[in-house]
């Protein structure tokens, strides 16, 4: 009977695990993929534990690739329906899944949280490239380095450019943007203010990428007339 009974009991504790376990959908990030990601609990509104992500197509129950997080950071403050067991989340609320075009080649790529190692506690993510020769979406290193260093990152469509931009304190900033040459990323331009003198003037410098070569030009202006608002 001891032997049954322990065998009952692994079973059970067993599926406690199963249940305990708080699974999400972001079902409003793509129109052609949703993702799941199940967590062994969140804290309030706030998910930052390793954590397991399955991309379905859209409105489709079996997982076409998994990706395993060690960490990640999901703050889940948006709209929330409970349906068929899970909750689906709607809006820009909930933040830590994202598709965005990286590459520019018309097919969205997929950004995952990896934790909040952005400057000033900003979320960073891991970004994967759609990979037309596999099908599947690839970790992408140079992108994710770019996404867990900045503050923002932006894709302009029309230029077809990335521009990154970071700060360090009140008084240094930088914005800096690349693009794709054969298939390889490639910083192109480079601005940087620089107040952290602590004297009347800001140093304005500005990098650009010319033939295969760095030229830089240098400023000097006051800050009272370039921060006309902070004086």
């Amino acid at each position: 009977m001891n032997k049954y009974f322990l065998i009952i009991l692994l079973l059970l504790l067993g599926t406690a695990g199963v249940f305990a376990q708080e699974t999400y959908i972001f079902k409003d990030r793509s129109k052609l993929y949703d993702v799941k990601v199940s967590f062994e609990k969140c804290e309030k509104e706030v998910c930052n534990e390793k954590a397991t992500f399955y991309l379905l197509k859209k409105n489709q129950s079996r997982p076409i690739q998994t990706f395993e997080m060690g960490e990640t950071y999901l703050r889940l403050a948006g709209k929330k329906i409970e349906k068929n067991g899970f909750t689906e989340l709607y809006g820009r609320d909930n933040i830590g899944v994202f598709f965005a075009d990286y590459n520019f080649d018309g097919i969205a790529d997929l950004g995952i949280s990896n934790g909040n190692y952005a400057p000033y506690g900003g979320i960073s993510s891991d970004v994967f490239l759609f990979s037309k020769a596999t099908g599947k979406f690839v970790k992408n290193e140079e992108l994710t380095a770019l996404e867990s260093e900045n503050m923002t990152v932006d894709i302009n469509k029309k230029l077809k450019y990335i521009e990154t931009f970071t700060k360090s304190g009140c008084c240094w900033h930088e914005k800096a943007r690349y693009r794709y040459v054969k298939n390889r990323l490639q910083k192109f331009y480079v601005f940087t203010e620089d107040a952290t003198g602590g004297g009347k003037f800001v140093e304005l410098t500005t990098e650009k990428l010319v033939g295969g070569k760095w030229r830089r030009t240098i400023k000097r202006v006051s800050i009272k007339k370039y921060f006309p608002n902070d004086f």
